[in-house]
């Protein structure tokens, strides 16, 4: 095999990887979402942390959004990681809500599975951390 086609077949696998995660840019990738990168939340010198990225998809009028994330706890205090997340609108300045829920995750051995909220009404997600008693 020459090297140019090598790099195509390359090439080729990187494209097909890229659209397996619905971040290709073609007609279909709205129907699946497309996802912002990830994006880090710490508090008190990294004792819990949340990395999230937030998806959106649209079909006709009708937008949905969702949040992925991964939440960890560093510090061994008797405390827990406690992520909240929102999805809604900001429609003339004003939130409107249309779903919450909160994840806690207190193993310091590792970080949460993924954690997929699901698709809800709204084009915006609000995440917040905070560390709880456990």
């Amino acid at each position: 095999m020459s090297v140019r086609k090598r790099l195509a077949a390359a090439s080729l696998t990187t494209v097909l990887s890229i659209s397996g995660l619905g971040l290709a840019f073609a007609p279909s990738a709205s129907a699946q979402g497309a996802c912002t990168g990830w994006r880090t939340i710490q508090v008190n010198h990294n004792a819990a942390g949340l990395k999230y990225r937030e998806c959106d998809r649209y079909s006709g009028s009708n937008t949905q959004t969702k949040a992925q994330l991964y939440l960890w706890d560093n510090k061994h205090d008797g405390k827990v990681a406690q992520g909240f997340t929102a999805t809604g609108s900001n429609l003339n300045g004003s939130w409107h809500q249309s779903w919450y829920r909160y994840y806690s995750w207190g193993n310091e051995k590792h970080h949460s599975p993924l954690i997929d909220t699901g698709w809800h009404k709204g084009h915006d997600v609000h995440v917040l951390l905070k560390t709880v008693k456990g």
